[in-house]
């Protein structure tokens, strides 16, 4: 179909050109003429322009709800984690979903960081025994970290894993019964447990272990060696290698 001048009635149009004052009507939906002859200018309907401004807003609204998407799942509660974390098999009574559940809210991991929560995990696979659980809860009720701080009931946590030859918890006993955190002073036993850690391969414990020689007697030394063989026997842990010498 011809176009012709809606001023003159001649054939001989051209493009023309939109202006920022010809109105939004014009921009988004009509075509700029011109008349060659009479250089009337005249605007017809284009199309493909409200093609073209529906996949726009169409491209728009959907970055928008991407984005909307994005924000609220990195602000999702802990209630409505993904299914990849444990909480299904902890609730489930799992204590070892229990104990990682509580690492990952101790540490932020996947998870807001949350003291309380982690110390709530804890606290359950604790209660089923499980060492390094009863561990990490004593180090939280130690710290006072989502809890009530309580020295006390850390050492008994504590105390039950190290019994067990749980060695991160023989060296943490060695250090509340060498400094009398939940416990009276004991060097004696403090050396005890640190022997016992040092010999599951913790240098830490048996740096502690041989900076407590001077201060006790060559009977106590020999009289808390005997004892961790025996308790070395009674677990899987090896035997404890042989102290430094007792001061004269």
């Amino acid at each position: 179909m011809s176009l012709v001048c809606p001023l003159c009635g001649s054939d001989k149009i051209r493009s023309g050109t939109l202006h920022a004052h010809d109105g939004v009507r014009h921009l988004l939906l009509d075509k700029s003429l011109r008349c060659r002859d009479c250089r009337h200018r005249f605007w017809v309907f284009n199309p493909f322009k409200p093609l073209l401004l529906l996949a726009a807003v169409g491209a728009l609204v959907g970055v928008t709800a991407w984005f909307a998407l994005d924000q609220q799942h990195a602000a999702m509660p802990a209630a409505q984690a993904p299914a990849s974390l444990p909480h299904i098999r902890a609730a489930q009574g799992d204590a070892e979903a229990q104990l990682q559940l509580g690492m990952r809210y101790a540490e932020g991991d996947g998870v807001i960081q949350n003291d309380k929560e982690a110390a709530r995990w804890f606290a359950q696979a604790a209660k089923q025994g499980l060492a390094e659980a009863q561990y990490q809860y004593g180090l939280v009720l130690l710290e006072g970290r989502g809890v009530v701080q309580d020295y006390k009931a850390a050492f008994s946590w504590i105390e039950k894993p190290a019994k067990r030859g749980y060695a991160k918890a023989q060296y943490s006993l060695g250090e509340l019964y060498r400094y009398g955190t939940g416990t009276a002073i004991d060097k004696s036993r403090a050396y005890l447990w640190f022997n016992l850690a040092a010999a599951q391969g913790v240098e830490a414990a048996a740096k502690a272990r041989d900076s407590l020689v001077w201060q006790l007697k060559p009977e106590q030394i020999a009289a808390m060696q005997e004892e961790a063989r025996q308790m070395s026997h009674g677990t899987s842990a090896p035997t404890p290698p042989a102290a430094a010498p007792a001061a004269p």
